[in-house]
């Protein structure tokens, strides 16, 4: 299944893996945790940030 939103907590509840993409692009891929515990990318911290 493909889920495409900008809600982190659904991703978290329905995905193990995750991709974060910007401008159609792949920025940061990943375990679902981890990208959302420890963000590499400027652009994945910011939506982290702001559903905090």
């Amino acid at each position: 299944m493909i889920a495409v939103t900008h809600d982190l907590g659904v991703i978290r509840l329905l995905a193990s893996r995750t991709i974060v993409m910007k401008n159609g692009r792949v920025i940061e891929t990943g375990l679902t945790d981890q990208i959302l515990e420890d963000p590499q990318h400027a652009y994945t911290q910011q939506l982290v940030a702001s559903a905090l």
